[in-house]
């Protein structure tokens, strides 16, 4: 897929988002170097919703949405962002928006000396299935969101989370204008937030601590990560998929003779032990390659599957970085 230079307009690194927004969050700062040979990898996915009850599918509905994950490498730092969002028309009305975005420098590979995130994204409170169709039925003009930013640099984590409202009509389709939104109505940080120690490990941020238990050889990791000054453990299980290899392969998204990992991974929350499961398939010897499928259980009767496609559809991905080059 050719990226053009239209596209590559960052929407941080280089100041250009201060610019843009008026405002400078650590993201940027970590994001602002020169990257003229930086290593692109993007993929799209289409997101699948399956209601449950009692663990059991009730009913699925395809293409209900879509997303698509972004790493960019440029020596020592590492941008990776992911977003995806709900199409309303084809999702009963649900108006969905998720969108964050890393930043890590690292010491040395696996290891980050410095790190920044910031997240944007809708709020829910429904528990179950009735909870969840009287949302539908009392959808307002405005809908809530969360947004989140946080540092992690000297043995300290910082973090602030805003509460905003934004009128109903924007939806995924419009997660530019949404970022840009929260960006304008988000205070940056100024260091004395409530904070966490890193203890004797170094922590990291959710989407980077994926991405090395990918690339990790071995077939169990754990590691330990911090987001809104919560501490939380992330273990992971990896093993061979035959079922998956045959799928992805007919899609021709592996090669003849590929072979499809399938990594289980468990999210618990230190403080509380609250836990969060979630699995997503790869390709063998590929791991630098973005995930094939990741699926996710978003609430006790509701499971979340992106797979990816070449096809889907999804707003214009803005990059951290200045470069330009097409995608493998």
């Amino acid at each position: 897929m050719r990226i053009t230079r239209r596209q590559i307009l960052a929407l941080s690194g280089g100041g250009l988002l201060s610019k843009l927004f008026g405002a400078t969050f650590e993201v940027d700062r970590l994001l602002g170097v020169d990257a003229p040979g930086a290593r692109l990898e993007i993929r799209k996915y289409t997101a699948s919703a399956t209601v449950m009850l009692f663990s059991i599918p009730l009913v699925s509905r395809a293409s209900v949405g879509s997303g698509y994950a972004v790493t960019e490498e440029a020596g020592r730092t590492i941008s990776i962002q992911f977003g995806a969002g709900s199409y309303p028309e084809s999702a009963r009305g649900l108006n969905r928006v998720g969108f964050i975005q890393e930043a890590v420098v690292e010491e040395k590979p696996g290891v980050p000396s410095e790190c920044a995130w910031l997240a944007f994204m809708t709020t829910s409170q429904e528990k179950n299935l009735d909870q969840a169709k009287k949302a539908l039925e009392a959808s307002g003009a405005m809908v809530p969101y969360s947004a989140s930013q946080g540092v992690g640099q000297n043995g300290r984590f910082h973090a602030r989370v805003d509460r905003l409202e934004f009128p109903s009509k924007f939806t995924w389709r419009d997660i530019t204008q949404l970022v840009e939104k929260a960006r304008s109505a988000m205070t940056p940080l100024k260091g004395d937030e409530p904070g966490a120690s890193n203890g004797s490990e170094k922590p990291s941020t959710f989407l980077y601590l994926v991405r090395r238990a990918i690339l990790n050889p071995r077939p169990s990791t754990s590691g330990l990560l911090i987001f809104n000054s919560k501490e939380f453990v992330l273990e992971t299980q990896k093993e061979p998929d035959a079922a998956a290899t045959a799928h992805f392969s007919e899609k021709k998204l592996v090669p003849s003779g590929g072979s499809v990992m399938k990594m289980s991974a468990m999210l618990t929350e230190k403080r509380t032990g609250i836990r969060t499961p979630f699995r997503l398939w790869y390709e063998a010897r590929s791991e630098h390659n973005l995930p094939l499928r990741f699926e996710y259980q978003a609430r006790s009767f509701l499971r979340l599957t992106f797979e990816a496609d070449v096809n889907a559809g999804a707003p214009p991905i803005h990059f951290a970085f200045k470069t330009s080059r097409e995608n493998a």
